[in-house]
């Protein structure tokens, strides 16, 4: 025989526990955010693919130290911007596979109606993904090459004096938050334009490698204005990066650009790229 039925009168209670504020939700979503592209806390299947980009991108910092430790005495280690460059295929394939990750499930599963009632608003909402899309892609822009300067210096081929490391760290870390907020973003406003992860990655892909190879060719066979780099992204972040360490060709196209021309053409893509991400969740607090 079955056990009787029990009715529990719960009624409504108000929530009586400590409230922690938006300030809480937004860190929670920032920490939750970068968990989830990480593939923490999720079956092993959402962990193969970032890894493997993580890998791709630290194996060459790998290659680089094992190359300065067998150099002969003397040779020159090859220098942090050569690697930023070697490590951006990487880069890219880190960025259109993971960024897509961070909204568009919201909005296919409906996640985004969840987050819509709690304290949290679209633009709180919007600034927390954008924070966890700029610290997942430092891995790949600071990390590795913050661990090949600390190897340099070990193996005796870093900075001289304490002035020269710590300028050598600065370099690095404005040259990574450079890419890490240049890609980021705008990987995420591409990735507000639909729900569907795959359309977002082949979005990201062909905005970042087409379109660059495009105005590669017009700004190479076809002598295009030296201006045409200011609207080049595949180029822009990796040009502006090369000012930063003082190594760009002064006889390139490029150089003909002045430094504050480029460093406004970034912020200005970086603008339009937050832009995007408020147009497009602006309502989403109204439904």
């Amino acid at each position: 025989m079955s056990a009787p039925a029990q009715i529990a009168d719960r009624r409504f209670q108000h929530y009586e526990g400590k409230r922690l504020g938006v300030g809480y939700s937004f860190l929670s979503l920032v920490l939750h955010s970068v968990g989830w592209v990480l593939g923490l806390k999720r079956t092993s299947r959402y962990k193969i693919v970032p890894n493997l980009a993580l890998v791709s991108a630290y194996v060459p910092a790998a290659g680089f130290v094992i190359a300065a430790a067998v150099a002969p005495p003397g040779t020159p280690p090859p220098p942090y911007f050569v690697f930023f460059l070697f490590t951006l295929p990487a880069i890219y394939v880190f960025v259109a596979l993971t960024m897509p990750e961070l909204i568009c499930p919201d909005r296919r599963h409906g996640t985004l109606r969840m987050y819509m009632t709690s304290n949290l608003n679209p633009a709180a909402y919007v600034a927390a993904k954008v924070v966890a899309a700029w610290s997942v892609l430092a891995l790949v822009t600071m990390l590795p090459v913050i661990i090949l300067l600390v190897a340099y210096s070990l193996l005796g081929h870093g900075p001289t004096s304490v002035t020269d490391w710590l300028k050598n760290l600065a370099e690095i870390l404005g040259v990574g938050l450079l890419l890490a907020t240049f890609y980021g973003t705008i990987a995420l406003a591409i990735s507000s334009l639909t729900d569907r992860n795959s359309f977002a990655s082949a979005g990201i892909i062909l905005t970042f490698v087409l379109s660059g190879a495009a105005l590669g060719i017009l700004q190479g066979p076809l002598k295009a204005p030296a201006w045409v780099l200011l609207v080049n992204v595949n180029q822009l972040p990796t040009e502006f990066g090369s000012r930063i360490y003082q190594v760009s060709d002064a006889g390139s196209e490029a150089a003909k650009v002045p430094t504050w021309e480029v460093a406004a053409a970034a912020a200005a893509w970086v603008l339009v790229g937050l832009a995007v991400l408020a147009y497009r969740y602006r309502a989403e607090g109204r439904r």
